[in-house]
């Protein structure tokens, strides 16, 4: 079986600005693979494709980990040999992976109103199975005296340095989530939480009414190639961490929900 996609640990996207002012969010994830030919490729999922300078995104660079005693992987393109490649969603490259390569690097590139989910990589190890890509999603937050908020897969949902909390939020992203991903909140009108699809506003808005809790579940078909990793912060308990279709709670009574993470990752 083939090694997942890391996502390096509690790393929120690197955002930088480009010359004509368009903020740039890189999002790395390393993806050790075994010896083999590989066929990479970039599936777009919507029309939202935007050009700065002749590039266009989203897309993803593929590049090698800088380690020592570990040969850079060499991509073959139309245009021949090359230490990186960019996919567009247009066209896919040829990697030779050896005991002495280097570990593969993907970096998804998005501008502002794009979602890293629309840009879907897959690796496919030529004669054996797909690698499962990385399923990305984006959480709409509804943050106390902020109002709606949007936050990349993986990345803390919160009001950051203001102690607000969370009074709703939704889930939208990759079309892989529609049929395989549900999730609920926990608040003072729905002490069991009610499971919903993305899409839909779990908690409320504009009632002041924080969140209690909440839980993320994966149906059959994705949860047997991936698996939902979230964490849930309360002002008084701290981080609680849940696994597939529990859900986070804290210890103490009426204890509000002050941020949240998800991610859909590969097994």
């Amino acid at each position: 079986m083939l090694p997942n996609v890391i996502a390096p640990a509690n790393a929120a996207p690197a955002t930088v600005s480009t010359p004509d002012a368009d903020p740039l969010r890189a999002v790395p994830k390393v993806v050790p693979l075994p010896e083999g030919i590989y066929f990479i490729t970039a599936r777009l999922s919507a029309n939202i494709r935007q050009q700065i300078k002749g590039v266009g995104f989203p897309c993803a660079q593929l590049s090698s980990l800088p380690e020592p005693g570990h040969k850079p992987l060499q991509f073959l393109t139309r245009d021949g040999l090359a230490a990186s490649a960019w996919l567009t969603g247009t066209e896919g490259v040829t990697v030779v992976v050896t005991p002495e390569s280097a570990t593969l690097l993907v970096t998804t590139l998005t501008l502002t109103g794009q979602l890293s989910s629309c840009l879907n990589v897959s690796i496919q190890r030529l004669g054996d199975e797909t690698v499962p890509a990385n399923v990305d999603l984006q959480v709409t937050a509804h943050i106390q005296r902020l109002g709606d908020r949007t936050f990349s897969s993986g990345e803390w949902a919160s009001a950051g340095d203001h102690l607000f909390w969370i009074e709703s939020f939704t889930i939208n992203g990759s079309p892989e989530l529609a049929d395989g991903l549900e999730y609920c909140s926990v608040n003072p009108t729905d002490p069991s939480g009610t499971w919903v699809k993305p899409g839909t506003l779990s908690g409320t808005r504009r009632q002041g009414m924080p969140l209690l809790g909440a839980g993320f579940r994966l149906g059959s078909a994705l949860a047997a190639t991936h698996k939902v990793h979230y964490t849930v912060r309360f002002l008084r308990h701290g981080d609680v961490d849940g696994s597939d279709g529990s859900v986070c709670r804290s210890s103490q009574p009426q204890d509000p929900v002050m941020a949240l993470k998800v991610a859909v990752l590969p097994r």
